[in-house]
């Protein structure tokens, strides 16, 4: 799976955040289908400075190599996405102002983001060279650490 062709969010998974948190679905399939693709395009400029700047890795652009096909598993940030597409959909519907309660599911549903996004990156199968073979599986920190 390559990471163009990989679909992180669905108006399914964003509609299962909502009924599992008991919030009314105000959401339609134009802003579900624009903010998903929102939400991909901003998690692969995050990731692309992620592989670059602290994983080092780099690929040949000129001969039409993606670096973000260089993550074997990018279904990994699913979660992430989904919350990322709550958020921005609750930003939209807030107009700015920042006391209505829009604004404060669009920072909270932000906040879930964060949180998974830096737990999928530990989380990447990393393939370096683009040869079809992982080679860095997830990070060895992942887990939980010893007391």
């Amino acid at each position: 799976m390559s990471w163009s062709t990989a679909v992180l969010s669905t108006r399914t998974s964003v509609e299962k955040i909502e009924m599992e948190l008991g919030s009314d679905s105000i959401l339609t399939d134009a802003q579900v289908n624009n903010k998903i693709a929102l939400a991909k395009t901003l998690i692969g400029n995050s990731t692309e400075l992620y592989l670059t700047m602290e994983k080092e890795i780099t690929v040949d652009e000129s001969a039409s190599e993606v670096l973000l096909n260089v993550i074997a598993n990018p279904t990994v940030l699913s979660t992430a996405s989904d919350y990322l597409v709550c958020s921005l959909i609750y930003e939209e519907l807030s107009d700015g102002d920042d006391r209505s309660l829009y604004y404060v599911k669009a920072e909270k549903y932000h906040a879930y983001f964060e949180t998974q996004f830096e737990s999928a990156k530990m989380r990447f199968n990393i393939d370096r060279d683009l040869d079809g073979d992982i080679d860095i599986y997830r990070d060895s920190h992942v887990g939980v650490p010893l007391l």
